[in-house]
């Protein structure tokens, strides 16, 4: 690689030269890029040239994103960079780019400089979730598409691997660079702070260096759609057609805050006699709050004829049942239940990354160098909802669903309030909601346009606000609310370690071996890695059990006003005209008894029809338990054990590899033997715990599995001329499963076995199961690429990946459980999840990176344009409706990137658009047969910046400039698409300076 030339200097060349180095040096991880010069970054037109050299000079195929200068990635956030690579497909998260796949699947690696990343936004699963990173952090991102050898592990279909900045790229003595903005979404109008920082201070031998970055974000994602699950398949409604019927519909205001915090250490040595050391920490830290707040409309959790459509279109498509599919455009809703609904899912993650490198260069034959890292991290995810029911409990409603309460409860409300007669004990019925509505409304959700319109709301309905009172009217006034339950459910918390120790060393030949090996590399790796992960819900206790378990009181997961007590494992409660009527477990509750309450009309532009609604502040759940505990008095956690479990993965690598050269022909050849070990730990689930949903741990179930994986891999580059490549890549490639299809809980059924006087195992079903074999796949590509200048190129590829091992839900090996007296005597059936045969995906990537003034002058010298389309179809085993092979979740068939820049003397512009096409979400929505798509999706984001001296420069970036809503449907196999959901994502900006020293 020659160094850049042909760029004005100014006077801060000294700081973005040493980010130069590093985007050279770092990203590059084969030998060719050993002893690159440092090369000098300046803005997107030097990041371009800089990614363009590292494509062309590293022997995998290699994509990346460099940083334009100290601290500022192309985009605002990690993810959001990514998806500017071909093949590289994103998920948003309240707008912000938060999971990527490569070529269509999740199973990517993500490796922090060279070697794995324990990142705690996503502890259990493949598919590398890292929101959780400040951008400023990173000098730059590289992307394998085919095996390297040199990364410590590589995915199924690709690795990423994050690049922070080192002191000795930089120049000797102090740089420093430092940043300050405020950022602001066109929804929620909040002005929302930024700062990061570098200092940076080195000598011929020793260099330090400090980097850190805090930033808060309001983030406005509102909701319309579906919720409580799809049902289907059925004539709910005697009407002789098919039809989709949710649970419910919801219409949230949702705002997201997070707050990341960023903190990298570095320290680099000449030890002399060619050995070297580096340490390094890198610690990241979130914060984040994910707030909705609106109206929920639904069945009550009872009969599913709710809904009546009213305007539909025959899909032609037959059911079960022999009646045809129908889109619904409008469905006449029988309003069972009408409440505000409050949602706070808090969550606290941080993860800490320590590395201590030992290396040994000479200038010898020989190079290598010792590695250890040792990694932990923590997420806990807590979630708070309440409900602010409308609905009033009117004379003759029925006795079995009524709120019946002690005598000292009853005693608190006057007689006016009492729905039904006392008990012996003097417990009473009591209305907790006199003001609300006394009848269902009758309302209408049209979906044909292109957002949910409601009506029906300024229909007089009976109830306690009088004659000529409508829904409106009840919605407008605070009092007409009661608490239905107060929850706190799904919640999660997970804590991993990681330590790793490696070698490598590698001999260049003074002479080729065999006429072309000019370089042998080998290495040895021991990972081991530990993953625990408990799901649960809080549970508190409420009243004296009769003859309970336990006499302190009953313990409920849901405190609600129709939550009866009178089950099997404890009851409370007395009789009433001599039949036994247990007490509901939470007392009638104002809105604004325990919270502030705040009134919400404004549910984006996603919905359209409903009035204001009194809620809950979702804020007064940032601290659920603190707030349950102050509430009911404790507030304590019971494991949902069918989602907790423990995993451990011991893994042993060996690597050998060859770099060769012969005439036009280059490459690297070699092999990676791994030795995985794996201990789990599940928990086997007993019965459902009375007044919830969670199960009854009944014990441990622990198990071993390890397998071997022998990988061989070839990269070669023809180089038939000098400005044209053409590559040729193949592998064999092993990534682990999600953590949870290894570990997911247990359940051991059995039954009366008289003549054995205990009870006997007769089948059991896993959550995960131990003995499953991890991805593996076999991997193709090829590509031509030509380079017409330093920041110019043009490249096509093709891929191929055979998936050779996946997983699929079945019945999977017989597996020997003790009976309950604690004997072995038969081997059962365990249904779970299994192994599958996989499936392909295969593709296209086209890409041209163009700088004009590589070949032109004037004007015009100072644009370029980044452009790539990726065309990548897959097919696994699983069948749509129609018996065709259904795609990979998430992969998207087409997606386009372009990117055009503008850079000047001062002035730096690019704006930047993304495309993907429909991506399957769901393969097998409610048990329908039918699948759920997101809808393409168009994102433009935007950036200027303006040097307004030579060390200081203002600029302003754009995200989602275009305001994108993001629209979800069920196909029916291609016969028709009914609406399912909708999310809105803000528009975002934010204005900033940037100085370097």
């Amino acid at each position: 690689m020659n160094k850049m030339t042909g760029f004005k200097k100014k006077s801060m060349a000294a700081a973005i030269a040493a980010l130069a180095g590093f985007s050279a040096a770092a990203l590059a991880q084969t030998e060719e890029n050993a002893g690159l010069e440092e090369v000098t970054v300046l803005g997107v037109r030097g990041a371009q040239n800089s990614a363009v050299n590292l494509k062309r000079d590293t022997v995998a195929m290699v994509d990346g994103i460099i940083a334009e200068d100290i601290g500022k990635l192309p985009d605002v956030t990690v993810v959001d960079s990514l998806q500017r690579i071909s093949g590289v497909q994103i998920l948003r998260d309240a707008g912000e780019g938060a999971q990527a796949n490569i070529r269509g699947l999740p199973q990517v690696v993500t490796l922090l400089n060279g070697e794995q990343y324990l990142t705690a936004g996503n502890l259990g699963g493949a598919q590398p979730k890292l929101n959780d990173i400040p951008s400023q952090l990173l000098g730059g991102i590289s992307v394998s598409k085919s095996t390297n050898l040199d990364n410590s592990l590589n995915g199924i279909t690709g690795t990423i691997d994050l690049k922070t900045q080192r002191p000795m790229k930089f120049d000797e003595g102090f740089t420093s660079s430092f940043a300050a903005e405020a950022a602001q979404g066109d929804i929620t109008g909040e002005t929302d702070p930024g700062l990061n920082g570098l200092v940076s201070w080195r000598n011929d031998t020793v260099g330090v260096m400090v980097s850190a970055s805090q930033s808060e974000a309001n983030l406005a994602n509102n909701y319309a759609g579906y919720s409580g699950g799809v049902f289907g398949n059925n004539d709910w409604g005697g009407s002789g057609i098919n039809y989709s019927a949710p649970h419910g519909f919801d219409s949230f205001n949702r705002v997201v805050e997070r707050e990341r915090t960023g903190l990298n250490l570095a320290f680099e040595a000449d030890l002399g006699n060619g050995f070297s050391m580096v340490a390094e920490g890198f610690y990241t830290e979130l914060e984040e709050y994910d707030r909705k707040v609106g109206l929920n409309v639904s069945n009550r959790w009872q009969t599913l004829d709710w809904l009546t459509p009213t305007e539909f279109t025959d899909t032609g498509f037959d059911g079960n049942n022999g009646q045809d599919w129908v889109d619904v455009d409008e469905y006449a809703v029988n309003a069972l239940w009408v409440n505000s609904f409050t949602v706070n899912r808090a969550t606290t993650s941080d993860s800490k990354n320590i590395n201590l490198e030992l290396n040994y260069d000479n200038g010898g034959n020989f190079r290598g160098g010792l590695r250890a890292i040792h990694s932990e991290a923590n997420r806990l995810s807590m979630n708070g909802q309440a409900q602010g029911d409308l609905s009033s409990w009117r004379p003759g409603t029925p006795k079995e669903i009524l709120p019946f309460y002690p005598e000292e409860i009853a005693s608190m409300y006057d007689e006016s309030r009492y729905v039904g007669e006392a008990g012996e004990e003097g417990g009473r019925f009591i209305d907790p909601n006199p003001e609300g509505y006394g009848e269902a409304p009758q309302l209408t959700y049209n979906i044909a346009g292109n957002h949910p319109v409601w009506g029906g709301f300024d229909t007089p309905i009976s109830g306690g606000l009088g004659d000529g009172a409508t829904l409106r009217d009840y919605m407008a006034n605070v009092d007409s609310y009661a608490v239905a339950a107060f929850s706190s459910e799904g919640n999660n918390e997970s804590d991993a370690s990681m330590d790793v120790f490696s070698a490598k060393g590698t001999y260049d030949f003074d002479e080729p071996v065999f006429g072309f090996v000019n370089r042998v590399d080998m290495g040895l790796r021991r990972s081991d890695r530990e993953v625990s992960i408990e799901q649960f819900h809080l549970f508190s206790r409420f009243y004296g059990g009769n003859g309970a378990s336990d006499p302190a009181g009953c313990e409920a997961q849901w405190k609600a006003i129709d939550v009866v007590m009178n089950q099997d494992q404890c009851q409370a409660g007395e009789l009433v005209n001599g039949e036994f009527q247990g007490y509901t477990v939470n007392r009638p509750t104002k809105l604004n008894e325990y919270n502030n309450v705040i009134w919400v009309n404004d549910y984006g532009s996603v919905t359209s029809g409903m009035p204001g609604v009194w809620a809950i502040d979702p804020r007064d759940f940032d601290n659920v338990v603190a707030f349950q505990k102050k509430v009911f008095g404790d507030a304590y956690r019971v494991i949902v054990p069918g989602q907790s479990y423990d995993v451990g993965f011991v893994e042993d690598s060996f690597t050998l590899n060859a770099g060769f050269e012969k005439g036009i022909v280059r490459g690297d050849f070699g092999v990676r033997v791994i030795q995985t070990e794996i201990d789990v730990k599940q928990n086997i689930t007993g019965a459902i715990k009375n007044y919830g949903d969670t199960n009854i741990d009944d014990g441990d179930y622990f198990a071993k599995n390890d397998y071997t994986d022998v990988l061989p891999s070839l990269n070669l580059i023809v180089e038939a001329r000098e400005d044209l490549l053409v590559r040729f890549a193949a592998s064999k490639t092993m990534t682990p499963l999600d953590l949870g299809n290894y570990g997911g809980g247990l359940k051991v059924n059995t039954s009366d076995c008289p003549e054995l006087n205990t009870r006997c195992v007769t089948s059991a079903e896993s959550g995960g199961n131990p003995y499953l074999d991890p991805w593996r796949a076999t991997n193709l590509d090829a590509a031509v690429e030509y380079y017409f200048g330093e920041g110019s190129m043009v490249n096509l590829a093709v891929f191929n990946v055979d998936i050779e091992s996946f997983v699929v839900t079945g019945e999977g090996e017989k597996r020997a459980f003790a009976d309950l007296d604690g004997v072995v005597r038969r081997e059962v059936p365990v249904s779970g999840p299994i192994q599958g045969d996989g499936g392909r995906i295969h593709g296209v990537e086209l890409g041209s990176k163009v700088a004009f003034g590589d070949f032109t002058d004037g004007f015009i010298s100072n644009f370029g344009i980044d452009a790539n389309y990726t065309y990548s179809p897959s097919t696994q085993d699983k069948l749509d409706a129609k018996g065709k092979k259904l795609p990979f979740n998430d992969n998207s068939e087409h997606q386009f990137n372009f990117v055009t820049w503008y850079q000047a003397d001062r002035l730096q512009a690019r704006i930047a658009y993304n495309y993907r096409s429909d991506r399957l979400i769901s393969e097998n929505i409610g048990g329908t047969g039918f699948q759920a798509y997101q809808k393409p999706t168009n994102y433009v984001d935007a950036q200027i910046s303006y040097d307004v001296m030579d060390d200081v420069t203002v600029y302003l970036n754009g995200s989602n400039i275009t305001g994108e809503i993001e629209d979800y449907y069920i196909d029916f196999s291609g016969a028709g698409k009914q609406y399912l959901s909708q999310n809105e994502f803000e528009p975002r900006y934010s204005l900033g300076v940037r100085a370097r020293f």
